[in-house]
């Protein structure tokens, strides 16, 4: 089953580039196997586990810049070799990243310059690794999602699609993509359904079923019953009249309280009593939840059954990332499966329709 605590989009395939990157060794200028060899040795990462964020990312920086060093000196001692366009591909990928972590343009320059010189000389074998490689570079550069970038990477993901059908990555490539539409539920739809048939594993067949069946119930009318921990029985059938917020969350995930604050604050701007809100807890112990609960003066009405991800109520919604929150119309139907971009804003919309 799928547990994931999104902090951005594209979530797992950029873990995955970023695991494909950290692959290099320093490197001796011998034997050119020797020297690959050495590159592959630090596929594992730094092995120092600093105790602080600031710790952690000057590790991973030194980390970087020795893999940095290991695939320079590579290409500068075995420029002929068969394996100097990967030794590039790799380069231009650790750039983007080192230059994401320094916030340097120069840095992510350098990175796509490479990818642009590798242009001219790709044969058609190494054509499918470089347009893989520059749609991973348009994800990691989506720091910012706004409608232009999500447009060009729709484009791209499909150019690649269209190019590479059997592309052993190619399913897990449109589900991320699909994780950028939820506002266009067609578009993500279409992604998901491309998808589906090319999964082979099953994590990402499990993600991309569940994915589909959140998506199908758009617009259908949600039919949610269960007993809050306070006591009260819900029925969203009797929650009628106004719009309804559902909050998947998880206490041990830090997003879950952003979200949670980003719905309280939500909720100071709309008029009182003009929305319903409701949680559902992905806790496994109850005494997690109360003191989560607790801390956040959380006084909505809360579902809770201890069986997290595994919980009937989660698996028949399709839910497999926290936070998670949803906006039902008036009438009980589902508007919006990520109403956490201007909460406030979305529920004014459907109040405006009543």
């Amino acid at each position: 089953m799928t547990r994931i605590t999104p902090s951005r989009p594209l979530r797992g395939l950029v873990a995955l580039l970023l695991a494909s990157a950290l692959s290099h060794a320093a490197v001796r200028a011998g034997d050119a196997d020797a020297d690959w060899k050495a590159l592959a040795a630090l596929d594992v990462g730094p092995q120092e586990k600093p105790p602080t964020e600031a710790g952690a990312r000057e590790a991973i920086l030194a980390h970087l810049a020795k893999q940095e060093r290991a695939l320079r000196g590579f290409l500068s001692a075995h420029a002929d070799d068969g394996r100097a366009f990967e030794a590039r591909l790799r380069l231009a990928r650790l750039l983007q990243i080192r230059g994401d972590f320094q916030e340097s343009d120069k840095v992510r320059a350098e990175g796509a310059k490479i990818l642009d010189d590798l242009e001219k000389t790709a044969t058609p074998e190494q054509r499918v690794e470089l347009d893989f490689a520059k749609v991973a570079r348009l994800m990691r550069n989506l720091r910012e999602v706004t409608p232009a970038r999500r447009t060009e990477l729709l484009a791209a993901a499909r150019k690649f699609q269209e190019a590479h059908p059997a592309d052993r990555r190619l399913a897990e490539l449109l589900a991320e993509v699909a994780t950028l539409f939820d506002a266009q539920p067609k578009v993500k739809e279409a992604l998901l359904a491309d998808a589906e048939p090319l999964a082979k594993e099953d994590q990402l067949k499990a993600r991309i079923a569940d994915d589909l069946k959140r998506v199908r119930l758009l617009s259908q009318e949600v039919a949610l019953t269960f007993t809050s921990i306070q006591g009260r029985e819900i029925k969203l059938a009797d929650l009628r009249g106004r719009p309804v917020l559902i909050v998947f969350f998880a206490a041990p995930s830090r997003p879950s309280v952003g979200a949670i604050l980003a719905v309280q604050n939500a909720l100071t701007e709309l008029p009182p009593s003009s929305v319903h809100v409701l949680g559902v807890s992905l806790d496994e112990k109850r005494e997690t939840l109360d003191a989560f609960l607790q801390a956040r003066a959380v006084k909505w009405p809360v579902a809770f059954d201890g069986q997290s991800w595994e919980s009937p109520l989660v698996r028949s919604l399709g839910i497999n990332a926290v936070p998670t929150v949803w906006l039902l119309d008036a009438r009980g139907r589902l508007r919006s499966l990520n109403a956490l971009t201007d909460v406030a804003g979305q529920v004014r919309l459907l109040l405006r329709e009543r």
